[in-house]
């Protein structure tokens, strides 16, 4: 029965991790493929909620149990403060007068749309 369970937090564990690592590779192809800050912001929350999970599949394989809660406060803590980071990076930028893109391919800035430049 002991090995059924650790079976069954290795395969758990693996596609966490799996998953994770799936999630930030999209998020850096996003912050190589995207036009402007704001949508690499967004990008940037793949990646963190991509590491997030890899840590939790980390924490499932984690043999010792204060090394799994280690991995699970970091979890927590990169889940919280990543995204509030992200807020604040985007909340400076809109103060400091970057604009968004607007467009397909984001040709035209959002602030000069419809006027001739």
């Amino acid at each position: 029965m002991d090995a059924l369970v650790d079976l069954a937090r290795s395969v758990v564990g693996a596609v966490l991790v799996a998953a994770g690592m799936c999630l930030m590779l999209g998020g850096c192809v996003g912050f190589l493929r995207l036009p402007d800050f704001y949508t690499r912001v967004h990008a940037g929350l793949v990646v963190i909620f991509g590491a997030v999970a890899a840590l939790l599949g980390l924490a499932c394989v984690a043999g010792d149990a204060a090394l799994a809660l280690r991995l699970l406060v970091l979890a927590a803590l990169t889940g919280v403060l990543g995204p509030t980071l992200s807020q604040i990076a985007a909340n400076s930028a809109h103060t400091g007068g970057i604009a968004p893109q607007a467009g397909r391919f984001g040709g035209e800035r959002a602030d000069r749309k419809g006027r001739a430049p």
